[in-house]
């Protein structure tokens, strides 16, 4: 029994502090010592406590469900043990999740909702950013899974498309009263201002190829935010054209914040959603449940 407190103990530190080098040091013991008692914890249980990713230390779903167990105190070891080797029936636990602010609000937390009134034991912790934020987190080990648009990824990032949404170009319409009449064509547009999420209108010049064929396009940017709440209030105030999901025209319309929506070419432009996860991490029933339930609901 003391043997497996002891190792527990060391356990514990490795987790705490992300790292077997930092816990030798806490522990008064060398590196290779903390890395063999973790290995004989990890035979005892039959179960992986550690992912080793990028000379990275990252603790497994079991070793959160056994942390969140002995971390208030070490003892009652015997019912911990049993709990963490012995597959629940019913899901329980805590999932790292990543959203984009939008799609995430207006998407995946009503289906979280709904997931979670049907899993009691299920808590969430989300996380809102962009792709780039979410590459790193899920790295780091600080996410299980996130929904992440198109995005180069990290390769140890595994990807399954999720759903997508259609992107709009739109303006206010004040502003298109303004600019009126409204033509088609490409000398039309670049006389307009614009607002886009980053300095070089990646988002906007995709949209112009998707409709135009141009790779031409140099749009005229009066702003640059990372955010669609803020491209959606600067649209609204009537600074300029900016792109918005489709999903976030509709709900600004509802509200009474009329916006005019340009057809292009009349077939839509599409982002694509994906979700990401780190690849060659350990089994974690919850998060593949709870990813099977986001596909079933989206398809």
């Amino acid at each position: 029994m003391m043997n497996n407190l002891n190792l527990l103990r060391i356990f514990e530190s490795v987790y705490r502090l992300g790292s077997m080098t930092k816990a030798s040091k806490e522990l008064f013991m060398t590196q290779s010592g903390v890395s063999q008692n973790i290995k004989n914890l990890e035979e005892l249980l039959e179960i992986k406590l550690f992912d080793r990713v990028k000379q990275k230390t990252l603790p497994t779903f079991k070793a959160h469900e056994l942390y969140k167990g002995i971390k208030p105190h070490l003892y009652g070891i015997e019912e911990i043990l049993s709990h963490i080797t012995e597959e629940d029936t019913e899901l329980q636990g805590e999932l790292h999740i990543g959203l984009p602010i939008e799609y995430g609000n207006n998407v995946i937390v009503p289906l979280l909702t709904k997931w979670s009134r049907l899993h009691p034991g299920i808590n969430y912790k989300i996380k809102y950013g962009h792709a780039t934020d979410m590459n790193k987190a899920l790295l780091n080990g600080e996410l299980d899974m996130a929904v992440v648009d198109n995005f180069g990824m990290d390769k140890q990032i595994k990807q399954e498309v999720l759903g997508d949404e259609e992107l709009t170009l739109c303006c206010s319409e004040n502003y298109a009263k303004e600019i009126g009449p409204i033509k088609n064509t490409m000398k039309f547009f670049e006389k307009l201002d614009y607002i886009d999420y980053v300095d070089d209108a990646p988002i906007l010049k995709q949209w112009f190829k998707h409709h135009f064929k141009s790779n031409q396009f140099n749009p005229h940017i009066r702003a640059s935010l990372m955010n669609v709440q803020g491209i959606s209030k600067m649209i609204t105030e009537d600074l300029g054209l900016g792109i918005l999901p489709h999903h976030v025209v509709d709900k600004l319309n509802n509200e009474g914040l009329s916006l005019y929506s340009f057809k292009g070419s009349g077939k839509p432009l599409h982002n694509s959603l994906s979700l990401a996860t780190l690849d060659k991490r350990s089994e974690n029933p919850l998060l593949e449940e709870t990813a099977r339930f986001l596909f079933e609901s989206l398809n």
